[in-house]
């Protein structure tokens, strides 16, 4: 009898590619995201000390790419799923090179500890090479596909002037909103943009990405007197408020 180890393969082992690269399409938005990448110095928002025991560190610049690439795709995403995407997307594969998957624990811990402070100054030197590089038109603002002029004083509506003060008093209302919103979604990486006025559609697109982020379902909020609210709740029914009333403000 052959007493020779036997190896079996199934045909999706054989069938596999060895280059990940080969199946990605060259049109995929993942090329285009290294090439800026790649032109962005990432070293100054890094940790760059080494850690004598423990764990080795995982390699923070590709864990940057990663998190940066999932919610550039889809705008917003969870921990977990970032990880699930890394296992089985091979565009995330492709971009952790020979790195294995990271958790949601380590993507949690380096977003909290490392990016949470510098975020702004990282997507501040993206969009200055994207600005350049593209020639981008900076006179509106692009949020989901809809056009939003970056000017706040030039809304598709006129304002009542009995409403002047009004108004004022309600946009420091929102202002103040944003900040605590902002405080709720920052283990997401994303922060809604404040400004001194605020145009309708803007801040009613900004209630649906809270909604989203939270997983608040207002279609089963707790309504009435003696019913203790969830923090998410009273965002949204805070904003909501504003943004009646600022209809109420405007000239039909």
């Amino acid at each position: 009898m052959n007493n020779q180890p036997q190896e079996y393969y199934t045909p999706y082992q054989l069938k596999f590619p060895i280059e990940i690269e080969k199946i990605i399409e060259t049109t995929d938005p993942v090329y285009t995201f290294c090439e800026v990448m790649n032109h962005i110095d990432l070293s100054k928002y890094l940790t760059t000390e080494d850690r004598r025991t423990g764990r080795p560190r995982y390699e923070e610049e590709t864990l940057l790419k990663v998190i940066l690439f999932a919610f550039m795709e889809n705008g917003y995403e969870s921990l977990r799923k970032i990880e699930k995407l890394c296992k089985t997307d091979i565009r995330f594969m492709w971009l952790l090179q020979d790195n294995p998957p990271p958790s949601h624990s380590t993507i949690g811990n380096f977003m909290n500890n490392v990016l949470n402070r510098k975020i702004d100054e990282i997507f501040a030197d993206i969009n200055s090479y994207i600005f350049t590089v593209e020639n981008v038109d900076l006179n509106h603002v692009y949020i989901d596909g809809t056009k939003i002029e970056a000017n706040a004083n030039k809304y598709s509506w006129v304002w009542k002037k009995s409403c002047e003060k009004n108004r004022l008093k309600v946009f420091a209302r929102i202002t103040e909103l944003l900040g605590e919103m902002n405080e709720k979604i920052s283990s997401f990486c994303v922060k809604f943009g404040i400004r001194e006025e605020y145009a309708i559609e803007y801040l009613e697109q900004i209630q649906q990405q809270y909604v989203k982020l939270c997983g608040f379902d207002p279609e089963t909020a707790i309504r009435g007197r003696g019913h203790h609210k969830t923090i998410e709740q009273r965002h949204y029914d805070k904003l909501s408020e504003y943004i009646s009333r600022l209809k109420s403000m405007q000239n039909t």
